[in-house]
């Protein structure tokens, strides 16, 4: 059955990498191997609009090479979390990376209980990114990104400052400062949504 199926998942994956944007993340995926189970992992890519499809790749480890080896001809926007393994598929490649805010919030919100009043006020500027996304959802791509620069862009910016100053309050190891750092290092991605209007504010859609 693989084997007849395989033309068709071919086919899917080359719309999928045909696709101005490609979301992806991966999963622990329970294999069955002599003696003991082994983790290996199920990576997912999900089209755009114009591609609507979803394509899964298993992988034995969590390794670059995966995602490597799928995205070795696409060279657009790839939107993704922080794991540093995409750092090698993007490498000389005219790849975007875009950051995913769901990530980040879920870090801040599970780092809460640490520094409650920091991150009450970390989630409500992300849940104002969010609110401009929920009113521009009906929008076309060149009016959610003149609504993201107008209304999203300052708050960003507000967002940054804060994260600096957070940052100098907290020792290096606490919980937040790691999920301060998080964003930090991730800001070029995180911000690309607002200077693409195409480009979705996560990959929550995985």
């Amino acid at each position: 059955m693989a084997d007849l199926v395989e033309p068709l998942y071919e086919l899917m994956a080359e719309r999928v990498r045909a696709s101005h944007v490609v979301a992806t993340d991966d999963t622990i995926m329970p294999m069955l191997n002599t003696g003991k189970t082994a983790n290996a992992r199920m990576w997912v890519y999900v089209g755009d609009q114009a591609h609507p499809y979803n394509v899964f790749s298993f992988t034995l480890d969590r390794g670059r090479d995966g995602p490597k080896y799928f995205l070795k001809d696409y060279d657009q926007v790839l939107l993704a979390d922080a794991y540093g393994g995409y750092n090698g598929v993007v490498a000389g490649k005219g790849i975007t990376r875009a950051g995913c805010w769901a990530h980040w919030r879920r870090r801040v919100i599970e780092a809460e209980k640490s520094a409650p009043e920091i991150a009450r006020e970390a989630v409500a500027m992300v849940r104002a990114l969010y609110a401009v996304e929920k009113k521009t959802s009906g929008f076309s791509a060149d009016e959610r990104l003149r609504s993201r620069q107008a209304q999203s862009a300052p708050v960003l910016a507000d967002l940054r400052e804060r994260l600096l100053l957070w940052k100098e309050q907290l020792l290096p190891r606490h919980p937040l400062a790691e999920a301060i750092n998080y964003a930090l290092a991730q800001w070029t991605e995180l911000n690309v949504f607002c200077s693409d209007g195409t480009v979705p504010i996560d990959n929550n859609v995985i």
